[in-house]
């Protein structure tokens, strides 16, 4: 399980195990749970380049839609993605672990003293959830890692046969 989490770089059977209350432990569950806690501390597998990139593309094709909708209910569905997308690539930057849903915003608190993870936990706490503002520090995730991706970007790689 543990070989799982990381490479999908998101544990949670890890984080159980770390951060669980041994109810009852008849031998191993104290050391199975400092390995778990030094699992949690390793992180999950670091970003390749090639994932950043496919990443960075798919951040910068989402803020490019949520930019131009002029729907309410299609902007909040790429908001909601923006959000995610930007959540993840900031987390792997900091070679920390995801979360999904309620744990996305949760493993932000893995950055403490970080201006984007502050202003992404405030967007997603702010009643109006403002486009604008979810676009300005999206924008600035997306630039830690490298910046606007778009033009030339290949997803995989070409082959030519004849």
């Amino acid at each position: 399980w543990y070989a799982r989490e990381r490479s999908a770089r998101c544990a949670v059977l890890g984080d159980l195990c770390a951060r669980g209350v041994l109810l009852t432990d008849r031998g191993p569950g104290e050391a199975w749970q400092r390995e778990a806690k030094l699992y949690m501390e390793r992180g999950p597998e670091p970003l390749t380049d090639q994932d950043r990139g496919l990443r960075r593309y798919q951040l910068s094709s989402s803020l490019d839609d949520l930019q131009g909708s002029t729907v309410a209910a299609e902007s909040f569905a790429i908001a909601a993605e923006v959000f995610r997308q930007a959540v993840e690539l900031l987390l792997l930057e900091h070679g920390k672990w995801l979360g999904q849903g309620k744990w996305s915003v949760r493993r932000l608190d893995q950055l403490p003293g970080d201006e984007c993870a502050a202003a992404l936990r405030d967007w997603a706490a702010s009643p109006g959830h403002s486009p604008a503002r979810l676009i300005q520090v999206a924008a600035t995730v997306l630039e830690g890692s490298g910046g606007y991706l778009m033009e030339g970007f290949l997803r995989g790689s070409r082959s030519h046969t004849i």
